[in-house]
């Protein structure tokens, strides 16, 4: 049975600045230099948010547990779970924010910050400059 407490309510999170010199977190941008930043998990849950958002601009309201199973994790009330996780470095490393009582959430990704890159394996690091200089 359905608990208030295991619904999420998720916004798009607005940010002009970001939206201008950012990247749609479905780009590959994301998946290469995002993904080692945020893990798997929270990359899958950050993309998932923003198709359901394609689909419903102003945002929507689901189940956790229902979300969890739908990126293929158990979806559990502990901190300690992967969807739990998954949600807390979402906005340990800027994707979400409380928004109230919803979760406001990025659908344009900032440039992966230079301390980020500098942790990223040598053959990304040289990607992510070729990026970087192409887009310039």
């Amino acid at each position: 049975m359905e608990t208030d407490t295991r619904r999420i309510a998720i916004v798009p999170w607005r940010d002009p600045t970001v939206e201008l010199i950012g990247h749609p977190v479905r780009s590959d941008y994301v998946e290469w230099f995002w993904l080692p930043v945020l893990g798997p998990s929270a990359t899958w849950l950050l993309r998932r948010f923003d198709a359901w958002l394609e689909h419903t601009p102003d945002g929507f309201s689901m189940d956790s547990f229902d979300i969890a199973r739908s990126l293929g994790v158990a979806g559990r009330d502990d901190v300690g779970s992967t969807f739990a996780r998954a949600l807390h470095r979402l906005q340990m490393f800027g994707a979400a924010q409380p928004a109230g009582a919803s979760l406001a959430v990025r659908r344009v990704m900032p440039p992966v910050a230079a301390h980020h890159v500098a942790r990223m394996p040598s053959f990304l690091r040289a990607y992510h400059a070729e990026w970087t200089a192409a887009a310039a």
